[in-house]
C-alpha cells in the first residue's frame, strides 16, 4: 500500500476503461453491495443485476466477480444472473465457458475444530465455514480483533496456509490463492485476454489485485474513505457511486 488514491471524477471510468477494450473484475461485498452484519442477508436487486448484464454485454462478456465468497453464494446473490467468477480468494474459478477450478476443503480439516471451539468460547464471534477457507467474523466483538488474528496465525503455522485480514473479519485461506492469482487466471482466458484489466474492490483482501492490475497497465479502484492508504490508483466513496460509474459505461 502506497498512498491515498485520487477520487474518480464523475463519468471518468468510461473514459479510462471503455467496455470495448476493458476486462472488468469486481469484488462484491463493500464494492457492488453494502456490507451487512450477516453475509447471508446480502442480495443484489434487479437494477444491479441488469446493470452488470448490460456492462458485460458491452464488454463482450469480459466481466467477472472476484470475491472471498464461494461461487455458489455469488450465484445466490445475483440469481438468476450467472457470471464468470472467482471465489474464496481465487481458490475456485468459473470461466466464461462454464469450466471450473474447484477448491479443496480438506486443507482446513485440522484447523476447523480449533476455530469452532475458539468461536464457541467467545460469544459474539461467528465462524463462517466456506469449505476451503474459514472466516472468523468479529463485527459484534471488535475488541477481540487482536485475539482473533493471534488465534488464526497460530493455526496458519502449517505449510500452505495464510491469514487474510478484512473488515471486521479475518480468514484462514490457502496461501497460493489471492485476488491477484484469480484475476491473472481469468485474464489469461477468453474473452478477458488482450484487454486492459480493471479491478475494483474495497478491502485489504483486494490489495493484491490492485498491485497486479497496476503492473499490467490496468486500472485499480478502491471503494471507501479518502484517507485509506492503498495500492489502488483511484477511489469512489461507496457502492452507490460505483454503480453510477458502471451505469455511465452504457453510454
Amino acid at each position: 500500500m502506497s498512498a491515498a488514491p485520487r477520487s474518480l471524477l464523475s463519468g471518468e471510468l468510461a473514459r479510462l476503461a471503455p467496455p470495448r477494450t476493458s476486462a472488468y473484475f469486481l469484488d462484491v461485498d463493500g464494492t457492488l453491495l453494502e456490507i451487512r452484519p450477516r453475509p447471508e442477508d446480502v442480495a443484489a436487486d434487479a437494477f444491479l443485476r441488469t446493470l452488470l448484464q448490460d456492462v458485460a454485454g458491452r464488454a463482450g462478456a469480459a466481466l467477472a466477480l472476484v470475491s472471498g465468497r464461494k461461487i455458489d453464494d455469488l450465484d445466490r446473490i445475483f440469481e438468476p444472473l450467472v457470471l464468470p467468477a472467482a471465489g474464496l480468494h481465487g481458490a475456485e474459478i468459473r470461466f466464461v465457458d462454464g469450466s471450473r477450478i474447484f477448491a479443496h476443503s480438506g486443507v482446513m480439516d485440522a484447523a476447523r475444530p480449533k476455530l469452532r471451539a475458539f468461536a464457541e468460547l467467545h460469544p459474539g464471534l461467528r465462524l463462517e465455514d466456506k469449505g476451503a477457507t474459514l472466516a472468523l467474523h468479529f463485527r459484534q466483538r471488535p475488541e477481540l480483533a487482536d485475539e482473533v488474528l493471534t488465534m488464526l496465525e497460530s493455526v496458519a503455522d502449517s505449510p500452505g496456509l495464510a491469514v487474510q485480514p478484512g473488515k471486521m473479519v479475518a480468514e484462514l485461506k490457502q496461501s497460493d490463492h489471492t485476488k491477484a492469482t484469480a484475476v491473472e487466471a481469468l485474464l489469461a482466458s477468453a474473452p478477458f485476454a488482450g484487454r486492459t484489466p480493471v479491478f475494483i474492490g474495497d478491502d485489504l483482501t483486494d490489495e493484491s489485485g490492485f498491485v497486479f492490475v497496476n503492473a499490467r497497465g490496468g486500472i485499480s479502484i478502491r471503494v471507501g474513505a479518502a484517507r485509506t492508504m492503498t495500492a489502488a490508483q483511484f477511489r469512489v466513496g461507496e457502492p452507490a457511486e460505483l454503480r453510477a460509474e458502471l451505469e455511465a459505461l452504457k453510454g
